[in-house]
């Protein structure tokens, strides 16, 4: 379901998520890819909230994407694509997601199932606040720069 490429900045781990792109595209694919900085944004701004007066839900960037994603065809691949630090006060969260069972539950209560069609990408140069339990749920590329 995730995997995490960690490396220096100008590794080249944009490049190869863009060459694997590009390759299954070639190959017949059709491919969905948003990209999300989560450091650009709060918790709250990423993940949804619910309002503590008026009780209302208010997506945010991530969730709106999950059900974006939720109602594609299965036949379409779904990449969200996390480039930027990875920090354990919104990594937590997906844990749920990078298991077997692939379920989003949101704050609100709300749950999402995905299929096998959909795939986290998390592009980063550390894991070191990312904890033993998300660490053990994706697959790790490691890249480092290397001057030619």
């Amino acid at each position: 379901m995730g995997v995490v490429i960690v490396g220096p900045s100008g590794c080249g781990k944009s490049t190869i998520i863009s060459l694997l792109k590009n390759a299954l595209i070639k190959l017949g694919a059709t491919i969905r890819h948003d990209t999300v900085n989560p450091k650009s944004m709060t918790k709250n701004q990423l993940l949804g909230f619910i309002d503590p007066d008026t009780r209302q839900w208010t997506n945010g960037v991530l969730t709106s994407i999950a059900q974006s994603i939720y109602n594609e065809p299965q036949d379409m691949e779904c990449w969200v694509h996390c480039d930027g630090d990875i920090d354990p006060e919104w990594i937590e969260s997906l844990n749920s997601v990078l298991d077997d069972n692939r379920l989003l539950t949101l704050p609100s209560g709300w749950r999402i199932q995905f299929g096998d069609n959909v795939h986290f990408i998390f592009e980063t140069d550390s894991l070191s606040h990312a904890s033993p339990a998300t660490v053990s749920r994706m697959g790790v590329i490691f890249m480092r720069y290397i001057s030619i």
